[in-house]
């Protein structure tokens, strides 16, 4: 009967350090799961001032895209214009190509040589000045691709 007194004395004991090392892990998983609350509220409040200040960037982009289109909207008739000049001006300049190209052939005009130089200096300049923009677009495009 001794045996039988001293078993469940021993089994109580064990009980027992069972119960205090559960208590203890419960305790430390108690703990754990309020950090983890504590942190998820930090972040959720962090959450919603990056949606807010996101909203605000959208809205931003939003009215800036939009006056970049009433803007670009506006400069249509200015281009329209622009190339309506080029074309003016290119057929003033191939009636004095024509022009320049008359009095060369003509041998009778003497006083006009000086006009011809004038007027065929003026014409290599106009070349050389579209050359340069075509040259300087190019290379815009290609730093553009490049990026």
């Amino acid at each position: 009967m001794m045996l039988v007194q001293i078993g469940v004395f021993l089994i109580a004991i064990s009980f027992a350090i069972f119960a205090i090392a559960l208590s203890k892990l419960l305790l430390r998983a108690s703990s754990g799961v309020k950090a983890i609350r504590t942190a998820t509220g930090e972040m959720e409040s962090k959450l919603d001032g990056t949606l807010q200040a996101l909203e605000g960037t959208l809205d931003e982009t939003n009215r800036t895209i939009s006056d970049m289109d009433g803007k670009l909207n506006a400069l249509n008739s200015v281009f329209l214009s622009v190339e309506k000049f080029g074309g003016a001006a290119n057929i003033v300049g191939e009636e004095l190509n024509e022009l320049t190209k008359t009095y060369v052939e003509k041998a009778d005009m003497s006083g006009v040589k000086p006009f011809i130089r004038t007027i065929q200096s003026a014409e290599f300049a106009k070349k050389l000045l579209e050359s340069w923009k075509r040259g300087r677009s190019l290379s815009e495009t290609r730093k553009e691709r490049a990026y």
